[in-house]
């Protein structure tokens, strides 16, 4: 036997180790395959991820239109192979409603390109986590390890199982056409496309996929012109455009006159096109010139400048928050005691914390978002183990106040022997905290400006939330910086001390609120968990303010406690329901079917997104929401009430609130008699919900 044969052999019993078995996760079935029996050093290797949803499921594309998320895929190779991007068929479109999303509803195939460098030889294996969002009238995500071994081989043949596949998806893969002379304008809320090639003049039909989600109003009709090799096509722009891109990117798929589908990759630049009329008076397309996107753009960049005063505003608002109010009351009160100089170089300081934390906030959302995450503003809170650290540091700050221990003296800067340098630390820190504390919060006006902030470059997003943080520490810097606002401050005195041991009893009740956040995200076992932690807490404390002898003892004692402490986080149960808000309404789970549903029976529906965790959805219905007169006018109207409960992560919810662009809870929809939806105000009166119903 020479050597071609025996590796002929060796390629035909490893074959079948190129076979991964698929697995089932709920509706989707997905399976990791390969085109060719082996792999190839040098050459191009293609991969793919094959997902199956069941009838009248889907997955979605790049761009998931109205709402959705991209399927993603993270490698796990071994040394000498990488994975390149998941390159994508062209979508359907999946409409749900009055919702147009792009994605999948059969079979597909996202082909991923593997490079394999030279020495790599032997059985490798593959390994990919594959995430998705797969939905029907409720949408689940979903994820899966999988893997797949392959010989390398010098040479390899198509895998008979899958050449179809593949030669049906590249099919469906948009070619680029630089040649293509396409231009686009933006005016009058319609976006403009105009695109010369040849392959459109025999086109039946054509539909654009923009690359950008926040381009076009995906649910709205395109408006088609063709004259000869020219297509124009208008739409309508989402009503969360803010300004218009360098480009438009997208796909373009034609239909010919024998109804085969050949699908384009266009990159238009600004310039001046012809707007397809919506409705010509003798049945055809119109056309009519208009202005540049150039002159366009530039009324819609001032937009910024209102979202920033919006971040200001409800910065400055979360001084007032529960959670809040206790730490900054104590750090605006240590600043009696301070000199002119001290207070400046305080506020300053607490200023430096607050701004920070701020944008390493935003910066940690932008990632996980980047990563694939469904996450936003409060997002930590939906982590049982953050509930319980949250509860610990509160606790142990009340004992502090409250004059049980001396632990948190210099990061709540309340004592009286403390030199500049730990003077300035705590006030940093204070700061850090607040932020912390602030985190259940949504305060009036920071909804729509962090909202904006996750949708904008990197560079954008993190100035508005560096200006929420400006706007948080706002007060301190009037106290440090304007004679007349520190005078107004109450001079030191015994009573200060009374007064702080008085600004315990909030952040215990703070900790009160935790446990039943927690037990509604767990049980009530986890609750009672973590207050054996709160016990263990008050014995470290009491440990660690030993004097004399037994105090090194006990410091190590209390040393070694800590490790108990965190072994009383609770963990999370990816298993457990999510919990539903207790509500004296009649209501019903959140969906964008349910939504549709009702919408289409012409009742009036009224949407509250919220969640356990969230201190201004709790204000709320006390407030306004269970008050008598709104129960009364639900039932008056039949309204029908749907309630998105956030308080554990729901990327079916994360992307309801992104389409409205919010970034967090609360958010409060109104459909009067099944119409557009009403977004009304994130502090709520019964007089202003009752209004909002007619």
């Amino acid at each position: 036997m020479n050597a071609r044969i025996l590796v002929s052999v060796l390629l035909l019993l490893a074959a079948p180790l190129a076979r991964a078995a698929a697995v089932h996760v709920g509706p989707v079935e997905a399976e990791l395959i390969a085109e060719r029996d082996a792999l190839v050093a040098g050459q191009s290797n293609w991969l793919a991820l094959r997902l199956k949803p069941d009838p009248q499921w889907h997955v979605y594309w790049r761009n998931p239109g109205d709402s959705g998320i991209p399927t993603k895929l993270e490698w796990h190779l071994p040394h000498g192979i990488s994975a390149g991007d998941i390159v994508w068929p062209y979508p359907q479109i999946q409409r749900l409603g009055d919702l147009a999303n792009y994605g999948y509803g059969e079979e597909t195939l996202h082909l991923v390109p593997l490079d394999v460098a030279a020495g790599v030889h032997g059985q490798q294996t593959l390994r990919a986590t594959a995430k998705w969002l797969v939905c029907k009238d409720v949408c689940i995500p979903g994820s899966t390890e999988l893997e797949l071994t392959m010989p390398v081989a010098a040479n390899a043949t198509p895998d008979a199982r899958w050449q179809a596949a593949f030669a049906r998806t590249r099919a469906a893969v948009p070619t680029a056409e630089p040649d293509w002379p396409a231009q686009f304008m933006i005016k009058d809320k319609t976006l403009s496309l105009s695109v010369a090639a040849a392959p459109l003049r025999n086109a039946s039909s054509i539909r654009f996929f923009p690359y950008a989600s926040d381009l076009v109003n995906h649910a709205r009709p395109q408006r088609i012109a063709i004259e000869g090799e020219r297509l124009r096509l208008s739409q309508a722009i989402s009503s969360y455009y803010v300004d218009a891109p360098p480009t438009v990117d997208g796909v373009l798929v034609v239909d010919d006159d024998r109804h085969q589908s050949h699908a384009y990759e266009i990159s238009a630049r600004a310039g001046s096109v012809a707007v397809v009329d919506e409705s010509p008076a003798d049945g055809s397309a119109v056309l009519a010139a208009t202005p540049t996107a150039a002159t366009d753009r530039s009324q819609t960049s001032l937009s910024l400048l209102p979202v920033l005063l919006l971040a200001l505003l409800g910065g400055l608002v979360l001084n007032l928050m529960p959670c809040v109010f206790p730490v900054l009351s104590l750090k605006a009160l240590s600043l009696t005691r301070a000199g002119r100089e001290g207070q400046r170089a305080q506020s300053l300081a607490y200023s430096a914390g607050v701004i920070l934390s701020c944008v390493g906030a935003a910066a940690a959302i932008l990632a996980l978002q980047r990563a694939g995450q469904a996450v936003g503003w409060g997002f930590q809170l939906q982590s049982p183990m953050f509930v319980g650290l949250l509860g610990y540091l509160l606790f142990a700050l009340g004992l502090s106040l409250s004059g049980v221990a001396t632990f948190g003296t210099s990061l709540m800067n309340v004592g009286q022997g403390l030199t500049e340098k730990k003077g300035l630390s705590g006030a940093f820190f204070t700061g850090v905290l607040a932020v912390v504390v602030a985190s259940p919060c949504t305060a009036p006006f920071m909804g729509t400006a962090l909202g904006y902030a996750v949708t904008q470059p990197p560079l954008l997003a993190l100035t508005v939330f560096a200006v929420l943080g400006l706007g948080l520490a706002l007060p301190f810097l009037v106290i440090g910086f304007v004679p007349g606002a520190a005078r107004l401050l109450p001079r030191p005195g015994a009573w200060m001390e009374r007064f702080k041991q008085l600004m315990a009893f909030p952040l215990y009740l703070s900790v009160v609120w935790l446990l039943w956040v927690l037990a509604r995200q767990l049980d009530a076992g986890a609750a009672a968990q973590l207050m054996v932690g709160l016990v263990l807490i008050a014995f470290i404390l009491w440990l660690w303010s030993a004097h004399g002898l037994i105090a090194s003892l006990s410091k190590l004692a209390a040393s070694a406690l800590v490790v108990a402490l965190l072994l009383t986080l609770p963990k999370p149960d990816t298993t457990a329901a999510a919990a539903v808000t207790d509500r004296a309404l009649r209501s019903e789970a959140w969906s964008t079917q349910r939504v549709a549903e009702l919408r289409g029976e012409g009742r009036t529906v009224f949407v509250d997104f919220t969640a356990d965790w969230c201190l201004s959805c709790k204000v709320n219905e006390r407030v306004a929401l269970r008050s008598s007169r709104v129960e009364q006018a639900f039932r008056d109207d039949d309204v029908a009430v749907l309630v998105g409960d956030w308080t554990r992560a729901d990327p079916a919810i994360t992307a309801e609130l992104a389409r409205f662009k919010r970034n967090g809870v609360p958010l409060y929809l109104v459909y009067v008699h099944g119409g557009e939806p009403k977004v009304l105000p994130q502090l709520l009166t019964p007089d202003l919900v009752v209004d909002a119903l007619h």
